[in-house]
């Protein structure tokens, strides 16, 4: 889908980032007349966004999934708030995995209810191809098929997962 706002997310093929505003409980992209109507530039909007995404995330609990030898694989951050995906902008993300995923994480979004967060180092995200693509295929509302990278240099997409 082509939006008339949207912002590069660096290393990515398909997804960006766009403006949008909650109307009536639910995520609306704005159109260039709207945007510019706020009066802000965009990395004032992206700072707000942040600071909305921090109080998001405030509300969430990890589930992480272990393998049989209890060492962590991935977590999983689901809500039913339509806001979910974007918590990922929020400074606390990385401080929320720190200590059991490391500094550097591997993020896969399928949809605007989940997120599954990978530890960098010694990652088999890529493993997980069927996973994410099934949740991204069983939704209304789908997300991406991109694996980000988050570190604190930032968010990049580092590749596509694999239709099974």
């Amino acid at each position: 889908m082509k939006h008339e706002v949207s912002y590069p997310i660096p290393g990515s093929v398909r997804a960006v980032l766009v403006p949008a505003l909650l109307k009536d409980g639910e995520p609306v992209c704005m159109s260039q007349k709207e945007f510019k109507a706020l009066g802000v530039d965009w990395p004032a909007f992206l700072q707000s966004a942040r600071d909305n995404a921090s109080a998001e995330l405030k509300k969430l609990t990890p589930d992480y999934t272990r393998d049989r030898k209890k060492v962590i694989e991935f977590a999983t951050l689901t809500s039913n708030n339509p806001l979910n995906a974007g918590t990922i902008l929020s400074p606390d993300f990385l401080k929320m995995f720190a200590d059991t995923l490391g500094p550097k994480l591997i993020i896969a979004i399928p949809d605007r209810y989940t997120i599954y967060v990978f530890p960098a180092l010694a990652s088999n995200y890529a493993d997980y191809s069927p996973m994410i693509s099934t949740a991204y295929h069983a939704t209304s509302y789908p997300v991406s098929m991109e694996a980000y990278e988050l570190s604190d240099q930032g968010l990049k997409s580092i590749g596509i997962y694999q239709e099974p």
